[in-house]
């Protein structure tokens, strides 16, 4: 997998994010088939659910996101993410894989109040 690839994906995912378009952001997760923000919750396996996950966004004051490409192997993609929002600072690391036609068929998030 190509490192131009994922760093257009992930500044997809930020742009998407931060101007909170739903719909593109959550177009990005149509073949994933794992998805968890964070290892105590249960993981979203459906697109349906990563939508409704994704719905939250909508009353955030986000004030910045970082995502910084960390790892590529194979298919897999390890990245640091920073986020600013309600005057409060997160940090974290996001586990990716991706399938053959390069579609994000999994989506694990670690993260914690800076």
């Amino acid at each position: 997998m190509e490192r131009k690839f994922v760093n257009d994906w992930l500044d997809k995912l930020k742009q998407y994010w931060f101007s909170k378009d739903i719909n593109k952001a959550v177009s990005l997760f149509n073949k994933t088939t794992f998805y968890q923000e964070t290892p105590f919750m249960k993981p979203y396996t459906n697109i349906k659910e990563i939508n409704k996950e994704w719905q939250h966004i909508k009353n955030e004051n986000i004030q910045s996101i970082e995502i910084k490409l960390l790892a590529i192997d194979n298919y897999t993609v390890i990245a640091e993410w920073l986020l600013k929002q309600n005057d409060e600072e997160y940090d974290g690391i996001y586990e990716i894989k991706f399938n053959e036609n390069l579609e994000c068929t999994y989506f694990k998030s670690w993260e914690m109040i800076k």
